[in-house]
């Protein structure tokens, strides 16, 4: 292994993060010496947040469909293209932010030290209504890798994003912690379970069953976890730089939104009558994309299933949630 510290290069895929990709960048910035964003045609001011920041690399991610497999494909071949040293590669959603106090830890230094092949894990716990209240897991993220350029294989949704060979030891770095903002925004998260739906509906991954036990409409985020105060030094640091940890910005609608009407126009509506989607007023929706010219949408107004189609299907998957539950326990 080189003697030199390896170059922090962070990967990020980018849709529409306007939002959050200020405080993301803001923060990345202080440790990252390199941020390479894949920016998906945004239509809001993503592109533009980007070119604030001296370390990030932007680039292109032409494609028109949710492809995770892809994106992070990319977002890897461009970090070994442009930064061939020896480097440590963080995958980092724009919405997931580093603890102010992870660099001064003993975990830090010992990433540091990684032998390249190493898979780097984090726990990640869920901000939760309130910066100050969040949701911790047992099991840590594998959100690194000390890079050895081997292959990475990724799925098109819910994949692992950074490679993880059978020969790579596993380090978790149980000090540092990466906070995950999509729980604060708790509408916008749940327009995003929506679209899940939608996505592997088309994609074909999960059978319907499996598919609205994980996007269920009336998910209860914290079932996982447990619910804990979030502790002052993750936020404090960045607050001292005047970094704003705390502003959230909600919408009525969210481009989740638009992109499932995109596939209503594109696959047609009843395709998706079985998913657990239909507790939100799509036909709105609809209207409020015509009135701002977004496009293509259907023409033609959205009516929601049969409420007996509904009835079964919501019969349906609460006992093959009840029978997951008994296996599981057997």
């Amino acid at each position: 292994m080189s003697s030199q510290s390896p170059k922090i290069v962070v990967i990020t895929p980018v849709k529409n993060e306007a939002w959050i990709l200020e405080r993301f960048l803001s923060v990345t910035s202080q440790f990252a010496d390199y941020i390479i964003v894949a920016d998906q045609n945004s239509t809001d001011s993503s592109v533009a947040i980007c070119k604030k920041f001296p370390k990030v690399i932007l680039i292109e991610n032409k494609s028109g469909q949710f492809n995770e497999a892809e994106r992070q494909l990319l977002l890897i071949q461009t970090a070994r293209e442009l930064i061939p040293d020896h480097k440590i590669i963080l995958a980092l959603d724009a919405d997931e932010i580093l603890a102010a106090n992870a660099t001064q830890t003993p975990g830090w230094q010992t990433m540091l030290q990684a032998e390249p092949g190493t898979v780097l894990c984090f726990e990640k716990p869920d901000l939760y209504q309130t910066p100050d209240q969040c949701i911790r897991y047992t099991t840590p993220w594998p959100l690194g890798y000390v890079d050895d350029g081997v292959e990475h294989k990724p799925k098109k949704i819910h994949s692992i994003r950074i490679p993880m060979p059978d020969y790579a030891p596993r380090l978790h770095i149980h000090d540092v912690k990466v906070l995950h903002y999509g729980y604060i925004r708790s509408s916008g998260q749940t327009a995003k379970v929506r679209f899940y739906s939608v996505v592997e509906t088309v994609l074909k991954t999960r059978h319907v069953l499996l598919r609205r036990s994980g996007y269920a409409a009336n998910i209860d985020w914290t079932k996982n976890g447990t619910v804990s105060p979030s502790q002052p030094e993750w936020l404090a640091g960045w607050e001292t730089l005047g970094i704003d940890m705390r502003t959230i910005r909600c919408e009525h609608y969210y481009w989740y939104d638009f992109e499932v009407l995109k596939h209503f126009a594109q696959y047609g509506v009843r395709r998706f009558w079985l998913e657990d989607i239909w507790n939100f007023d799509w036909e709105a929706c609809r209207q409020y994309a015509k009135s701002k010219n977004i496009s293509p949408i259907p023409e033609y107004p959205i009516s929601p299933p049969p409420k007996m189609l509904a009835q079964v299907m919501d019969g349906l998957a609460y006992f093959y949630t009840c029978f997951r539950k008994v296996f599981k326990g057997a």
